[in-house]
């Protein structure tokens, strides 16, 4: 679990003069707290001179301040195979003395059928069924579990910020797919091209790679814009720059395409089969490379490698820490500044990764 303290709201800082229609004391000047038309109080002599003074004090001039709102994240990965999510925290697991950790999932949730991509929002998770053309929505908080048919062969799931909706590529349906967060009842759709695999939100764009095709999709609102990229994109992620970096299937080939000039200008070297991005926290890129059994951090001018086990999938920053789903070896890795520090032992076949975002710590 990571700990996110955010402000709440900020103290107002007391006004530099006095309120229109007052005036200030002097030093020497003795303070009345009558109000205009009132007698002075029985103890105070009438021949004492007085001034009028804003009610504004120090204590009132303290706004109350509330609590700065604590936020529990945690990783959740999906156990493909199992057919269910695993959530779990690095944090109580680990004592200072240990290299690496042992981490025990704080709990597991079943599903009506195997998952595959996940995202989030807030407390939700949203699961993709692909063989049983459905969607799952499970909110981490309360254990509630809705599922619901969408599509024909729903695959990657992602949470558009700008519209509040979750939007899910149907592959065989050749669409997105634009789904009510809540209810998971489908909104609109948007046809495409070609059979969406994985796509980005960026804003109000969506960018999307198409299986077996050499360009990228754009859309905008139901506006769909074919843009030849080369290669055969997989993956994609777009960097702090507004670059979109993409995987090629089955390849060594990684890419970077501009979207401003349509150039794909050739990519660093480092990875033997790359597949799935993240973002850290600095702006660095990282990718899953299956060929070496390790994530690659685009950290400077030559590659971060880390050994993480056989066939690394998805992968999400739970603050600082790399979170990786190692299909191989059934474990949840984390790593933490180019070392693995800890791992979670669960089950082969584990696919997806998502961040939880808790009001209070699960039990």
């Amino acid at each position: 679990m990571r700990i996110v303290v955010t402000v709440a709201a900020l103290a107002l800082v007391a006004a530099a003069c006095s309120p229109v229609g007052t005036s200030t004391t002097t030093s020497g000047e003795s303070v009345d707290s009558t109000t205009p038309g009132q007698a002075p109080p029985a103890d105070l002599p009438e021949t004492t001179s007085t001034t009028q003074v804003s009610t504004t004090s120090a204590e009132a001039s303290k706004e109350t301040v509330p609590e700065p709102a604590q936020v529990f994240e945690y990783a959740v990965v999906a156990e493909k195979v199992a057919g269910r999510l695993a959530i779990v925290d690095l944090a109580p697991s680990c004592s200072s003395g240990e290299s690496v950790c042992d981490v025990t999932p704080v709990m597991t949730v079943d599903l009506p059928a195997r998952p595959h991509n996940i995202a989030s929002f807030g407390s939700a998770v949203y699961a993709t069924h692909p063989s049983s053309g459905s969607l799952s929505r499970v909110d981490v908080a309360t254990g509630d579990l809705l599922t619901e048919k969408v599509g024909r062969e729903p695959h990657d799931v992602k949470y558009d910020a700008a519209s509040g909706e979750i939007v899910v590529a149907d592959e065989a349906g050749r669409k997105l797919l634009k789904i009510d967060p809540e209810s998971l009842e489908v909104l609109g759709t948007v046809d495409l091209p070609g059979e969406p695999h994985d796509f980005i939100v960026a804003g109000d764009v969506i960018w999307v790679t198409l299986i077996g095709r050499s360009e990228l999709i754009r859309v905008v609102g139901d506006q769909v814009e074919i843009m030849a990229a080369g290669g055969s994109p997989h993956d994609l992620i777009m960097d702090g720059t507004g670059s979109i970096w993409y995987s090629n299937w089955g390849s060594k080939r990684l890419n970077i395409f501009d979207p401003v000039t349509g150039i794909t200008p050739e990519a660093p070297a480092g990875v033997g089969e790359p597949q799935h991005f993240a973002i850290g926290p600095d702006g660095a890129v990282w990718i899953s490379d299956i060929a070496a059994g390790a994530i690659v951090g685009f950290t400077s001018e030559e590659p971060q490698i880390v050994p993480v086990g056989d066939s690394p999938h998805h992968l999400a920053f739970l603050g600082d820490t790399i979170v990786v789903a190692v299909s191989g070896s059934g474990e949840a890795v984390f790593v933490r500044d180019g070392q693995v520090v800890g791992r979670s032992r669960l089950t082969t076949g584990l696919h997806g990764v998502a961040i939880v975002e808790l009001s209070t710590p699960l039990p």
